[in-house]
């Protein structure tokens, strides 16, 4: 997974813990490029789950969209007989496996849909965030090709063949 994330790098001698670190700063990265884009505060991705209402408005967001792309991410890997519980990234939760593979497509819908949402409604109660989510679905082909790139992931593809997924890196569809 870690190839699809890093294409132009070879991860062969590189740690889990390297990988996780090139990642996470990668994504707190195109986090304040989101915020930039949109015109929306980002201080760090900071949430109580004990107390919600110390999260600001755009990590409110960004939970509400990323509960809907969980759940759709779980219903397509059920549905392909994938183990939700035993992932290879994420290895804590309840649901590593899901997790894994929603963030190879998180830049592309629910991230951008939580900074748009709260562009246009800062006190959008998830109402707004969720229609943006499920229109960057519908144009990411999302759920068409979640499918097909699960099986290039678990069947391999050829070396000389480029990886299908290129995550932070939105996808032209024709």
């Amino acid at each position: 997974m870690f190839r699809h994330r890093f294409p132009e790098i070879e991860t062969g001698g590189i740690t889990i813990k390297q990988l996780r670190g090139m990642e996470g700063r990668r994504v707190k990265r195109f986090y304040e490029e989101l915020g930039v884009k949109y015109g929306v505060t980002w201080k760090g991705r900071d949430y109580s789950t004990a107390n919600w209402n110390l999260a600001d408005n755009i990590n409110r967001a960004l939970s509400a969209a990323t509960a809907s792309h969980y759940a759709l991410t779980a219903a397509v890997c059920c549905s392909m007989g994938f183990i939700p519980q035993l992932g290879f990234v994420h290895q804590a939760g309840t649901l590593p496996f899901i997790y894994d593979v929603a963030d190879l497509y998180k830049h592309e819908t629910s991230w951008p849909a939580a900074f748009e949402a709260i562009s246009i409604d800062p006190k959008d109660d998830g109402t707004l965030v969720r229609k943006i989510f499920k229109r960057n679905v519908e144009q990411t082909r999302m759920l068409k090709r979640m499918p097909e790139d699960l099986k290039i992931l678990f069947e391999g593809f050829e070396e000389n063949q480029e990886p299908p997924l290129h995550p932070l890196q939105p996808r032209s569809e024709a």
